[in-house]
Order: structure tokens, then C-alpha cells, then sequence
């Protein structure tokens, strides 16, 4: 299991997002081989609960699940 493993889980998260939001709108949702395992109020209990479930060498996906996805930038400032 790898990086193509993870692109999978975000894939589902992708194409399943508009229905999972009803139920887990600013959880942080832990998917597995394309599956919802649960969601937790924070990222720290879901990544746990993703190594206890599943160990430190399979791939697992820990999500924000958040309706507008945050905007990242970086400001270069000239001083």
C-alpha cells in the first residue's frame, strides 16, 4: 500500500463528498481501501484510531471534511 492507495481514499472522499458532509460536515473522517471507518471530533483520535485499526505500515486517510476547502497561500513580504 502506497501513495495510489491514498490517491483511492481521496478519490472516494472526492466523489462522495456532497453525501458525507450531511452526516460528518467539520469532522475529520478516517477512510480505509475506500471506505468511511468513522469520524472523530479531532485529527489526533482519528489518526490513532487508524494506526491501533490498521498499523503504521498500511495506508489510511485522515480527512477534514470541511464544505469550502481552506485557501492556502504564502505572502512574500519585501522588506
Amino acid at each position: 500500500m502506497g501513495e495510489k492507495d491514498l490517491k483511492k481514499n481521496l478519490d472516494f472522499v472526492n466523489k462522495n463528498k456532497e453525501s458525507l458532509l450531511k452526516e460528518h460536515s467539520n469532522k475529520f473522517i478516517l477512510v480505509f481501501e475506500e471506505n468511511l471507518v468513522a469520524s472523530y471530533d479531532s485529527y489526533e483520535r482519528a489518526a490513532k484510531e487508524g494506526v491501533r485499526l490498521y498499523g503504521v505500515d498500511t495506508s489510511f486517510l485522515v480527512y477534514h471534511l470541511v464544505e469550502k476547502e481552506p485557501l492556502n497561500f504564502i505572502m512574500e513580504a519585501t522588506l
